[in-house]
């Protein structure tokens, strides 16, 4: 069974039915660009636009990158814990 249809069998432990995202990843966003808003803020008022812009860029790359790490660290977790179920089946 490839790994790509997983979320699609509602049978397999472990899955989410279509639909069903999780609250996190409505908040990810979110927090991320209050994060660059709030940097943009307090680098404005102690050093100017060009380096509050630079560090508001640099905030949401590094959010970007963190939310990525995360969103796949706990993937390929999900997939490990998944695997001995898989392999019974066969």
């Amino acid at each position: 069974m490839p790994i790509l249809n997983r979320a699609r069998r509602p049978d397999l432990p472990g899955t989410i039915p279509d639909g069903s995202a999780s609250r996190m990843n409505q908040v990810w966003p979110a927090v991320i660009a209050l994060a660059a808003v709030i940097v943009f803020i307090v680098f404005l008022v102690l050093a100017g636009l060009p380096m509050a812009l630079a560090m508001a860029l640099t905030t949401l790359v590094a959010g970007a990158i963190l939310v990525t790490l995360v969103t796949g660290t706990a993937w390929l977790t999900g997939l490990r814990r998944l695997a001995p179920q898989l392999r019974g089946r066969h």
